[in-house]
């Protein structure tokens, strides 16, 4: 009703709105109809009179016009108020404000909204019959649209619809409607009762034959059918339907559909199925699994249920089931009773050489049948795995590079091809330091699958890094549909990388000949040749008594020994593939036919070099030679020779110029360079982690004191720091969550030190390491991080 009662928002012009115009009520009910009047707009307009008028022939009475509260703005218009005259006439007017008619119940569903512009009747009736409602706005312009009509058709009826039934399967079902009238009390004779069954595979109505039928109302007020339900089936029916009464001549009331139902009719049996799945590639002579599920999908017990399974030729097969029977042609499960809506399923082991098809078949008392079958394709097995490292002998630390090749022997593409390397403890993947990585066979951008032709090679590699010596190992597999497998395993000898042996050269140039009183001058280059730096090198001149030192380098120079002839240089760090220059000027005054300068060097690490120039020292009235140019490849530019300190200053030799004045240089960096790095993806729990840690000096001017530390969170362990080239670097202490290394005592100009770590984590967690470095000459400092994710290997 609420849903009837309702009008458009607006109409034409001058048009008069009613709702409802038909419907069919309840003798003794009350019909609320809604009315307005559409104005220049067409919209719905306020204050406007209407009257109500029951047509003679009606049956039914007014019983109420819409005379609520009127709003301000009616009674400002002085409007007249709405009113019943008499039971079949009433005056009333459009709302001017929005308002609510209700029931006087708590139910809000019955309700009915009133809008502004709308107004409202309500008419009831004891008897059947038809009632009209005319609405007629007087003083509406448009003549032809002023008025409007509703028809309520009252019925005096009551039904019963049938219940829901179970039975047997292929039981016939009785279904009987009452309808009655005056209160229930008379049998509502020549109305039609309209079934349908809206299932009509299951069942038909044994009057007609079909799906529908339309029954009358008997003398006791029953409309009865019968529902023949279609042999070798079960299950559920919706059966729909309606009560009709027929149009009668002297009520003049078409016919009605007055009442719909629905009921439901279950025909119940036992229903067997049976379903059956194996993989859809299975490999060569390898054993694989093999499943059927027999259910029963009705609603009642399926008796002496079994279930066959026919081995083809060639095949074995066998179940491990309890209650099944391993026959040598055959698999049999006795499986008895199968309650309803319940499913079982059966699991067998089958190796087979070629392709098959398993047909399965299940029996149940009835006579119950059910059967399926599955098929599985054999592959030959046709992947070919081979492996080579690009050489045999490695150190720890380096990469070791496996070179690996992927055959397709087959007649058939493989698809799903991936290759998985497992190193051992001591070998860790690059980039992503783990043990274990999965390459698939795939397109780099879209990620789709790109099988492995017959006959075609998939070339692929893999490197990792050892971490400790020995023999180093890494396990191969290949995987591929169908089952497809190949392993194979490839290992190198890892050895740790060779102590470095401090090694130096010296290099001593002076004049074969010179004369008394001249002043000669010799020049010592020491180059440490070795891969480690050298400290305390100390770099001894020894001369003849026939030579007098009159100036020397100053730097490292150290002081005069009384009573020997000897200068001493003390250098304290001298770093791999660097030199010093070391000169000193002599004057003679003595001859000597066989004289000698002796540059000696030896540093604390053991490494020793010695040169030996031997000259003529004539008289002094013997003109020297010109001396031999010095080779440019082994020795640097001559520079003023530095003074002895106290010794009279003397003029540098005419063959020997002043150097050039050095160009002027950018500004020097202010800070360090410090970079580490580390796995680029989640490593897990106890599995070494390896980081790169590298420093750089990146200006002109030497630089010392080099300080690194890096913090430790919880949970973390150091297991290794490795400094290649130095091995006493690799040393480090901890102290308040952080590991200090040890210092760098010089880091040459553009100088870059690399060093190894190795942690690991104990737990799940997500941390962050950071390096911080500080020097000599970079206060500065510097600072790098990197973030590593550890996971559960669970």
């Amino acid at each position: 009703m609420r849903e009837l009662c309702r009008l458009p928002k607006r109409g034409k012009r001058g048009c008069i709105l009613l709702s409802p115009q038909k419907i069919v009520a309840p003798v003794g009910g009350e019909v609320v109809l809604l009315s307005g009047i559409c104005g220049d707009e067409g919209h719905l307009q306020v204050g406007e009179p209407l009257e109500w008028m029951l047509t003679p022939e009606s049956v039914g009475t007014f019983i109420q016009v819409g005379d609520d509260d009127p709003g301000v703005m009616h009674r400002l218009a002085r409007i007249k108020k709405a009113s019943k005259q008499d039971p079949a006439y009433a005056f009333g007017v459009t709302s001017t404000k929005r308002i609510k008619i209700t029931r006087g119940n708590l139910n809000p569903n019955d309700d009915v909204q009133l809008e502004k512009g709308q107004t409202w009747i309500t008419v009831s009736s004891p008897s059947e019959g038809t009632s009209k409602v005319t609405v007629l706005a007087p003083e509406s312009e448009c003549w032809d649209q002023r008025k409007a009509t509703a028809t309520i058709y009252w019925v005096d009826a009551a039904r019963q619809f049938p219940g829901t039934q179970i039975v047997p399967a292929g039981t016939p079902v009785t279904l009987t409607t009452r309808v009655t009238r005056s209160e229930g009390m008379l049998p509502a004779r020549g109305w039609k009762v309209y079934y349908e069954i809206m299932q009509p595979e299951l069942g038909s109505f044994a009057s007609t034959g079909s799906s529908f039928v339309e029954a009358v109302v008997d003398d006791a007020g029953n409309a009865t059918v019968q529902l023949i339900p279609t042999p070798g089936t079960s299950g559920t029916a919706a059966i729909a339907m309606r009560v009709i009464r027929p149009g009668g001549e002297t009520d003049n009331m078409p016919p009605l559909t007055l009442f719909t139902g629905e009921t439901f009719v279950t025909w119940s049996a036992p229903q067997l199925a049976i379903r059956a799945g194996a993989p859809q590639i299975a490999s060569f002579g390898i054993p694989f699994q093999a499943a059927a599920a027999v259910s029963n999908p009705g609603d009642q017990p399926a008796t002496n249920v079994r279930v066959i399974m026919q081995i083809p030729p060639g095949v074995q097969a066998s179940s491990r089931d309890s209650f099944a029977q391993n026959l040598p042609n055959a698999i049999v499960w006795e499986i008895g009773e199968l309650p309803p809506q319940q499913e079982l399923d059966l699991l067998l082991d089958v190796t087979t050489e070629s392709s098959l098809t398993l047909n399965f078949e299940a029996r149940a008392d009835g006579p119950l049948v059910a059967t399926t079958s599955v098929a599985v394709d054999v592959f030959r097995p046709s992947l070919v795995l081979s492996v080579a490292p690009e050489k045999e002998r490695y150190q720890v630390g380096e990469e070791v590079t496996f070179n690996i090749d992927v055959r397709n022997t087959g007649d058939r593409p493989l698809t799903n091809l991936q290759l998985i390397a497992n190193g051992d403890d001591s070998m860790l993947h690059t980039p992503s330091n783990l043990r274990r990585v999965v390459k698939p066979k795939q397109d780099p951008n879209t990620q789709e699958d790109i099988p492995l032709q017959p006959g075609e090679t998939w070339p692929v590699a893999v490197t990792f890094i050892p971490t400790d010596p020995g023999r180093r190992c890494i396990q191969l597999e290949a995987t591929a549909d169908a089952g497809q497998r190949a392993t194979t395993e490839s290992c190198v000898t890892v050895i740790n990388q060779p102590p470095p042996t401090p090694a130096v050269t010296a290099t001593l140039s002076g004049r074969s000949r010179t004369s008394v009183g001249s002043e000669t001058l010799f020049r010592g280059i020491v180059v440490n040749t070795g891969s480690v730096p050298l400290d305390n090198v100390r770099v001894t001149m020894a001369y003849d008594p026939q030579l007098r030192p009159v100036g020397a380098t100053d730097q490292y120079l150290s002081e005069p020994r009384s009573g020997q002839y000897m200068l001493e240089w003390m250098i304290p760090r001298l770093e791999p593939e660097t030199s010093e220059t070391l000169e000193a000027n002599f004057q003679v005054i003595g001859t000597n036919p066989r004289s000698s300068v002796v540059l000696a060097v030896e540093s604390q690490q053991g490494a020793r070099a010695s040169e030996q120039v031997q000259f003529e020292i004539l008289p002094s009235a013997v003109r020297q030679p010109e001396p031999a140019p010095a080779a440019p490849s082994t020795l640097p530019p001559a520079t003023a020779p530095p003074m002895i300190p106290g010794a009279p200053t003397r003029p540098a030799p005419t063959q020997d110029p002043a150097p050039r004045p050095a160009p002027s240089q950018p500004a020097e960096p202010q800070s360090l360079g410090l970079s580490i790095t580390g796995p680029n993806a989640a490593v897990f729990v106890n599995q070494p982690i390896r980081y790169d840690l590298r420093v750089t000096n990146p200006s002109s001017q030497q630089d010392g004191n080099v300080s690194i530390r890096f913090n430790l969170p919880d949970g973390v362990q150091v297991v290794r720091v490795t400094q290649p080239l130095s091995p006493e670097l690799g040393e480090f202490s901890p102290n308040g969550g952080y590991i200090y290394l040890k210092d760098i005592g010089t880091l040459r100009p553009f100088e870059s030190i690399d060093y190894l770590i190795l942690l690991t984590c104990n737990q799940p967690k997500t941390f962050t390491i950071t390096a911080e470095a500080v020097s000599r000459g970079k206060p500065l400092g510097a600072r790098s991080q990197v973030t590593t994710q550890v996971v559960s290997d669970q």
